[in-house]
């Protein structure tokens, strides 16, 4: 059993299924966008605070953050030797993208 929690197949298998997700919700939107009656403030506000958009939106805010976490924590093992400097890298981009998971969560439950 490994150590890492993220390493070998699982993190392969949530790219790929991260990658399917979020193409099918940007695909939903470019389809939303181009059959909607009206493309003002309020129309798009009132269909993105449904509660299935909200829904779907979270979802893809967070396979978009595993993505971006599985992708670069891969690039930054690859390419940075100096283990101090990888860890500095590792902290400072995971708190990147936990920051800006929690300011979208804050967004779309604000809103609700």
């Amino acid at each position: 059993m490994s150590v890492y929690v993220l390493e070998g197949l699982r993190p392969w298998v949530i790219q790929r299924v991260s990658a399917v997700y979020i193409a099918l919700f940007i695909l939903y939107c470019l389809y939303s966008l181009l059959t909607a009656d009206s493309h003002d403030y309020a129309a798009w506000h009132g269909w993105i605070y449904q509660p299935l958009h909200t829904t779907l939106v979270g979802i893809f805010v967070i396979a978009l953050l595993f993505h971006a976490w599985i992708g670069m924590r891969d690039v930054v093992l690859d390419y940075v030797h100096n283990i101090m400097l990888r860890i500095f890298v590792l902290g400072l981009l995971l708190g990147i993208l936990i920051g800006s998971g929690l300011w979208t969560f804050r967004l779309l439950l604000l809103a609700l």
